[in-house]
């Protein structure tokens, strides 16, 4: 009897479709939105693993009182990291990701669940976000009929401009290992390195109906520190100059398109953010690139660009607006 009871348990196990992986530090003021958002989900077949990168504030307490989670805790070794640690103890078929100050919708597993079954389960799902500073932001958002674009790769996209963040991110585990995880460099940027590394996937879906993620914006979000973000960029630059990323030379444009996704409007962020040295290496850097790729407008403007804001000596735009307008 124990013993069927056991293969019973195992069984039930093995089917669990999802895997909710949450790295948070210090991040008390927002957590609890996060998890009663994830505790509202329609769609039930779920587990939640919440990895504490060493946080010093009260996040570590109040995750205490979510019996429902499961905590691990880590000296504090960056988002990558954490998120590897999340997935190594994880069971679930897919791998979904949750950033500590975002909030999901009642529909959000429910409508990854459909594409999985619509799609014939892909690879690599890619959810739709909205930006919000509070709540009433969110009002609008409304449940929709769910609809998707498939692609056989995610680099078949590229023309597309699909952005795919680690918030973003739902992805087959044994993908995720295959691949390597996140990079466990204290860099930003570590979730479009994976994301390219994915590159040739057996199928990529991007949801475009219904919006199924939050994506919080705060004076604290980690897109503030500008030498991580260089480094991130540059990161990717150096990744495809060493020829880390898949592919080969038959899929060179498709990853040219997706790499300058990040570097282009990054570039301009930091000249109009006072940091021109960053802005400049970039333009340089990719501008072989950006002349295979006709992005006439991006090089003639980028010189002019940093001439106005040297100039003017001061900045007004936020990364993450200028991100947005070009994704």
């Amino acid at each position: 009897m124990r013993e069927n009871n056991k293969k019973q348990k195992r069984r039930l196990w093995q089917l669990m479709l999802f895997s909710v992986i949450i790295a948070t530090y210090n991040r008390a003021r927002y957590i609890r939105a996060t998890l009663d958002s994830l505790q509202a989900q329609e769609f039930t077949d779920y587990e939640t693993i919440v990895v504490d990168d060493g946080s010093t504030d009260e996040t570590m307490s109040i995750l205490q009182r979510h019996r429902w989670i499961r905590v691990l805790r880590q000296n504090n070794k960056g988002p990558g990291a954490a998120r590897n640690y999340g997935v190594s103890q994880a069971s679930g078929e897919y791998i979904a990701f949750l950033d500590s100050d975002d909030i999901w919708f009642p529909w959000t597993l429910s409508t990854f669940a459909k594409a999985i079954e619509q799609y014939h389960n892909p690879a690599l799902i890619a959810a739709k976000l909205k930006l919000f500073w509070d709540d009433q932001d969110l009002a609008v958002v409304k449940r929709e009929p769910v609809c998707a674009e498939a692609f056989p790769d995610y680099y078949a996209s590229s023309h597309k401009h699909y952005f795919v963040g680690s918030c973003m991110m739902v992805v087959r585990r044994e993908l995720f290992y295959n691949t390597g995880g996140f990079t466990e460099r204290r860099i930003y940027a570590e979730d479009a390195d994976l994301a390219v590394r994915f590159g040739l996937v057996d199928r990529f879906v991007q949801i475009l109906a219904p919006v199924t993620l939050g994506y919080r914006q705060h004076e604290t979000n980690a897109c503030k520190n500008w030498e991580l973000l260089y480094q991130g960029e540059l990161n990717l630059v150096q990744q495809e100059r060493a020829g880390k990323y898949p592919g080969g030379d038959a899929r060179r444009r498709d990853r040219l398109r997706l790499i300058t996704l990040h570097t282009r409007p990054f570039s301009i962020a930091c000249v109009e953010h006072g940091n021109p040295r960053h802005g400049w290496d970039l333009y340089w850097k990719t501008f072989c690139w950006h002349l295979q790729l006709v992005r006439w407008k991006y090089l003639c403007a980028f010189p002019l660009v940093a001439a106005w804001y040297t100039l003017r000596g001061q900045s007004r735009y936020d990364v993450s607006q200028t991100v947005e307008e070009t994704s």
